[in-house]
């Protein structure tokens, strides 16, 4: 409880100079939508844990990063992708501060597996884009496993994939099925252990890879069904119309419910994916 207050009583400077756009809007707080307090609430804790602070502080300043920012992906019209994004950074960040500093009990996990009963009311061409990311990473990490002695934990993976890849391809009808089962295995063969992410340039283990490039299709998936090519991750520096269409628009529950659920899902992707080696870098994720 004392270091919860010590945090509360640190003052965040960026919490509201971060987020242009909300400073025309008052000091109090309880006028801010939930789209922007999760934005101003998110960049001070983001500023917070990414400073010099006692770990224990930053520690729960990630943990409430990783709310917050969650929070923003669902409710923020303009910043899916962005929310999304960091809050994954913002789990990795506070796992690597729980181990350093032996507090448990602080870090909430968000699950890469979808459950069976899922209900989604997501257009057909994004529940189909994310069923073939998710089979086009189930099919590698069986190719994976193959390669590195039927490793257990890579045909978990492969399982989880599959599954969710299976789940996603009948939540929403679709005139066919979306899943091609079947990959292209030359560069996963050629290099089972490390390679080189085509969409940036960085170097990692190939199941990291394999991992984050199914994350990323799923954005691109959410953002092509939306129609909003804004919606793609965005740095700090957005411009003061996207904080005002964010705080303007709204989302029904039903929008609402399948954004949390993908954005936990595709968070789970890109934690994992660096917890396999992936390195955790802003400008390499944040588009």
């Amino acid at each position: 409880m004392c270091c919860l207050g010590l945090l509360a009583a640190l003052p965040s400077p960026a919490a509201s100079a971060a987020v242009p756009g909300i400073s025309g809007r008052g000091t109090d707080e309880s006028d801010l939508s939930v789209c922007e307090r999760a934005l101003s609430l998110g960049f001070g804790d983001l500023e917070r844990y990414q400073s010099a602070l006692p770990s224990y502080l930053r520690l729960f300043s990630a943990a409430d990063a990783q709310s917050r920012w969650h929070t923003a992906a669902v409710e923020c019209p303009q910043r899916f992708a962005e929310g999304t994004v960091r809050s994954a950074l913002a789990f990795h960040a506070a796992n690597t501060l729980a181990d350093r500093t032996g507090i448990g009990g602080v870090v909430t996990a968000s699950s890469a597996s979808l459950d069976d009963d899922l209900t989604l009311h997501v257009d057909t061409s994004t529940a189909a884009g994310l069923s073939l990311a998710e089979d086009r990473a189930g099919f590698a990490f069986e190719i994976l496993a193959a390669r590195h002695g039927a490793d257990a934990t890579m045909y978990k993976l492969s399982d989880q994939r599959k599954s969710n890849a299976q789940i996603l391809a009948t939540v929403v009808a679709h005139e066919s099925d979306p899943r091609q089962k079947v990959y292209a295995v030359d560069s996963l063969i050629a290099n089972p252990d490390e390679t080189v992410d085509p969409t940036n340039g960085l170097k990692a283990a190939t199941s990291a890879v394999v991992e984050m490039n199914c994350a990323l299709e799923e954005l691109d998936a959410v953002s092509a069904g939306t129609g909003k090519q804004s919606d793609s991750a965005s740095s700090s520096g957005s411009s003061s119309d996207s904080t005002a269409d964010d705080a303007s628009s709204s989302r029904t529950d039903a929008e609402a419910h399948d954004l949390a659920v993908i954005s936990t899902l595709v968070s789970a992707h890109i934690a994992t994916a660096l917890d396999l080696g992936y390195p955790a870098l802003e400008t390499a994720l944040l588009k």
